[in-house]
């Protein structure tokens, strides 16, 4: 996707003291990442707010904990990963992992989650298939 901008057209009767508003505007929307182009003339000109579209998504936070270089869990699959998950104890878990007790038990919920969403899905097409549905 990348930049985009959005352009709205100022009307021939732009008073001065929206000349200040709209710095006050551009100064408080550049801190959330829009640039916000005003014209030198502003009765009749266009406004030009630009963004990054990708940079407002909801990826905020603290990220996980990257699995240790050293270990043999840093070599395995996604679905490998979850397969360990759900048959280690909490406390190898949290061993291995480097991580507490709550974040072990979120690990294995998740993991869980990812396994019953897919047996779900492979157990609908399946059932699809056996009464001649297009899957």
């Amino acid at each position: 996707m990348g930049r985009c901008a959005i352009r709205i057209l100022l009307s021939d009767e732009t008073e001065a003291s929206t000349a200040e508003d709209l710095q006050v505007l551009k100064k408080d929307l550049s801190a959330m990442g829009v640039r916000l182009t005003i014209p030198d003339s502003l009765p009749g000109g266009t406004l030009v707010f630009e963004y990054d579209d990708e940079a407002h998504t909801r990826n905020a936070g603290r990220k996980k904990k990257a699995v240790p270089a050293n270990s043999d869990l840093s070599e395995m699959t996604s679905e490998e990963m979850d397969e360990w998950l759900l048959a280690t104890p909490i406390a190898d878990i949290q061993e291995e992992l480097d991580v507490g007790r709550a974040t072990a038990y979120r690990r294995v919920s998740e993991a869980r989650s990812r396994v019953e969403y897919a047996v779900v899905s492979l157990a609908d097409n399946d059932s699809a298939q056996e009464e001649g549905e297009p899957v």
